[in-house]
């Protein structure tokens, strides 16, 4: 049974940053500074960090929170540039490993393809084309 609570826990100039799995406004952000990026097929947390370049800190602000302050009222460009100069490298490759154990990128690729593919068939059953 999959873990629906684990949480990943940081300390990042002297604060404690929180990772979960990723809610829907994380998930917009993300895509938004990914839409010009292009991710490997064999995408691993190496790759990722050379793929997401000088957004690198961005992407880790998004997916950290602190877990006294709401994920809509966090200061996204102040935390990722607090975490330029606080974060190793390897507490970096950390954090990106952390994401993909959290978020499963290929089943979820999959169930979003079941799901059109759901959707699909059921219009082409009410509507007699396809869509």
């Amino acid at each position: 049974m999959e873990e629906i609570n684990k949480t990943y826990k940081y300390e990042i100039g002297g604060i404690t940053y929180e990772q979960k799995k990723l809610v829907m406004g994380q998930i917009y952000q993300i895509m938004n500074i990914l839409k010009d990026v292009k991710i490997p097929t064999d995408a691993t947390a190496l790759n990722l960090i050379t793929a997401l370049g000088d957004r690198l800190s961005m992407a880790i602000a998004i997916v950290l929170h602190q877990p006294d302050v709401k994920l809509k009222d966090k200061n996204i460009e102040q935390l990722a540039s607090d975490i330029e100069f606080e974060m190793s490298p390897e507490l970096a490759l950390e954090v990106i490993e952390d994401f993909f154990d959290l978020t499963p990128i290929s089943s979820l690729l999959e169930k979003v393809g079941k799901t059109v593919g759901k959707i699909a068939d059921k219009m082409k059953m009410e509507t007699g084309s396809t869509p």
